[in-house]
């Protein structure tokens, strides 16, 4: 599951791509609960182009019972330090340096793989 928690709607899609290309089913939403509870997804992806925090969707994620369990990551320019993200209850943070774009998708492609291949966050 992939959902933008900003308006930088491009690089949902330039992500969507890489994704499918690693062999990743890949469900682009905006009401991500909703959809979390209908395509039970190994991974919850947010990306961000300008910052936004996000701990509101992982607050609301992790409140519902029917997603316990469902590792949420966050990608992307992000506004705030890694370990605090990891801190706040993100499985994992990929943030996107200017000199290198695609290390953080490069991580979040490692990442994805030991999830799916374990069935769990780690």
């Amino acid at each position: 599951m992939l959902s933008g928690l900003d308006a930088g709607a491009w690089s949902l899609v330039a992500l969507q791509v890489v994704l499918e290309r690693e062999g990743h089913e890949v469900c682009v939403a905006a009401e991500v609960l909703g959809a979390c509870r209908r395509e039970r997804p190994d991974c919850l992806v947010l990306s961000t182009v300008f910052g936004a925090p996000g701990v509101d969707v992982l607050r609301r994620v992790r409140a519902d019972p029917a997603l316990a369990g469902l590792p949420v990551v966050i990608g992307g320019r992000l506004g705030r330090p890694r370990a605090e993200l990891l801190a706040q209850g993100f499985d994992e943070a990929f943030p996107v340096a200017a000199a290198d774009p695609g290390g953080a998708v490069a991580a979040l492609r490692s990442y994805l793989a030991r999830v799916v291949v374990s069935g769990k966050a780690g």
